[in-house]
């Protein structure tokens, strides 16, 4: 956002650190061996889940899928909750360094004030300019002479000399303010256009990593219903740990 002398618009940190991390529940452990055993032709069964598991026993291919489905949710669980303390720390670092824009901020508005203040100085200035023309309009118009004349010619006279100091005095003060407001201006606005790009780009990869949690958890609930609700021969899982 640019800023010109008189007009300062100053660049507001509107940007917000978004979207907290979520809590990734992980898949149900491997098959726990304090599963009751099932007696007669189908051998000993055994559930991956915590639960009482029901509903038909997994073949083999199904036992072999949920198998590897359950290896890949722990190693992808395991890869996006690695990249977490990264995502927090950024954030905490980027949120550092908003509080420390905004003391910068300070002298920035600092400035806006006395531009501020010179701007409406010198309005008050431009109304004198014009009342005092309108006053020599006037007195030439009416072409007087004499004592009352002569005062009045004196009296304008001395005006102009004090209007031609002023002035001056707000031109110089002008320069001044134009000089340093800018500089400083410009040296905030940098810092600030450079934060906001940062803070959107954190956010834009904190919402990805959301959203893979999300993706995730409705996989591993998906994962939970088909795989480990259900029993399966511990000969098979024997078999396939084999190859076969």
């Amino acid at each position: 956002m640019k800023v010109t002398t008189f007009a300062l618009a100053l660049v507001c940190m509107t940007v917000g650190l978004q979207a907290t991390a979520q809590t990734t529940t992980k898949p149900a452990a491997k098959a726990t061996k304090a599963a009751a055993a099932a007696s007669g032709a189908v051998g000993k069964t055994l559930s991956m889940g915590q639960g009482a598991a029901g509903g038909p026993l997994l073949t083999r291919d199904e036992l072999r899928t949920c198998l590897s489905q359950e290896s890949s949710l722990r190693t992808r669980l395991a890869d996006l909750e690695s990249k977490r303390p990264a995502l927090d720390k950024e954030k905490a670092d980027l949120g550092a360094e908003q509080q420390t824009l905004r003391t910068e901020r300070g002298p920035v508005d600092d400035f806006k004030r006395q531009v501020d203040d010179l701007s409406t100085r010198m309005k008050a200035y431009a109304t004198r300019v014009e009342t005092w023309n309108q006053r020599v309009t006037d007195f030439n118009a009416a072409n007087k002479s004499g004592a009352q004349a002569d005062k009045a010619r004196v009296e304008l006279n001395t005006e102009r000399s004090d209007l031609e100091k002023l002035q001056k005095s707000l031109e110089e003060e002008k320069n001044a303010l134009s000089s340093g407001s800018s500089a400083a201006v410009a040296a905030y606005n940098v810092k600030a256009s450079g934060l906001d790009a940062r803070v959107s780009d954190w956010n834009q990869r904190n919402e990805k990593w959301n959203q893979e949690s999300r993706t995730l958890e409705a996989e591993r609930t998906g994962w939970v219903t088909n795989c480990a609700d259900r029993r399966y021969r511990e000969d098979d899982e024997n078999a396939i740990r084999r190859g076969k």
